[in-house]
């Protein structure tokens, strides 16, 4: 059987971070993965309309624009309408949550920093498989 492939940006401003998901997502072995790599918002909006990833993994704090600037401005364009966006953040707050919901733009999963390898693999397969 094939498997599937999926294109996935993270957005985060720690270069180890970034280096860190993209290990663990080549590490698992049902999906296929296609990483792009932003260090910020602008360069990931870019990236964004560059690769129209399925899922984007999404620090919600970095210098300049945060993660939820990235979201108002990804919203604009009906193209990512349906883009599952992982937040990945230390500060995985109630508030933040709700937050995130109201931005409008596909499946929001909060996962906190540090995180726990095992289940941010779990979270990518289970937002890349058929329902």
């Amino acid at each position: 059987m094939t498997k599937p492939t999926k294109k996935i940006l993270i957005v985060d401003d720690d270069a180890h971070i970034r280096e860190s998901i993209r290990l663990a997502l080549e590490e698992q072995d049902y999906i296929n993965v296609e990483v792009s790599e932003s260090p910020d918002v602008d360069t990931g909006i870019q990236q964004l309309k560059d690769t129209n990833p399925d899922i984007v993994i999404l620090d919600l704090h970095m210098p300049d624009k945060s993660g939820f600037n990235f979201m108002d401005i990804a919203r604009q364009d009906e193209r990512f309408a349906n883009i599952k966006v992982i937040m990945l953040t230390a500060d995985d707050t109630m508030d933040n949550v709700f937050k995130a919901e109201s931005k409008g733009i596909g499946a929001y999963h909060f996962l906190g920093k540090p995180f726990n390898v095992a289940d941010l693999q779990a979270l990518v397969l289970s937002l890349s498989l058929p329902i």
